[in-house]
């Protein structure tokens, strides 16, 4: 892909997840950083997601920038705690509230990837019903004629590929 290329893709992606950028600016609190840093940082984040996102991992674009966030303010916060712990004991900054707050967002990282890797192990058509309509907010409808298959056999599959993905997981 070229420059150009390249950079029409990058503004496009910064326009269609303004939201999910402002929500994330919004909830993040590291000390240090405003919110034009945080925006900053989102559209690097943005670049290198789109540098490694593959599609068929079977994931939408917006779910993996979202994870990719996750990800970037766990690590930030991680590094702030080891810097903080460095300074001695009676320095500390982090509450137990942010401490819950890194372990949730590490959490969900490493779930949302099980959970990718799962999805990955179903049959194409299943995969694809999944998503659509799990991950893409697609209608059982809209999926049906996506597919070219009829509302009640898609709606057969997703409950099959569900029953999977359960037996999977536990």
């Amino acid at each position: 892909m070229n420059t150009e290329e390249q950079s029409t893709l990058v503004a496009y992606w910064w326009d269609k997840l303004q939201l999910l950028r402002r929500k994330f600016v919004r909830e993040t609190h590291l000390g240090g950083l405003d919110q034009d840093d945080l925006e900053q940082e989102c559209f690097i984040q943005l670049q290198k997601a789109l540098e490694r996102y593959r599609p068929e991992m079977g994931v939408p674009f917006e779910c993996y920038y979202k994870v990719v966030l996750r990800g970037w303010r766990a690590n930030q916060n991680k590094v702030r705690a080891r810097m903080e712990l460095a300074l001695g004991e009676d320095d500390l900054f982090l509450t137990e509230d942010e401490r819950v707050h890194i372990e949730q967002d590490v959490e969900l990282k490493m779930l949302l990837e099980e959970v990718e890797n799962k999805i990955n192990e179903l049959e194409e058509e299943e995969r694809k019903i999944i998503v659509a309509y799990y991950l893409q907010n697609r209608k059982l409808a809209d999926i049906a004629s996506m597919l070219g298959r009829s509302y009640k056999s898609v709606e057969h599959k997703k409950n099959i590929a569900l029953k999977k993905l359960r037996n999977i997981l536990s």
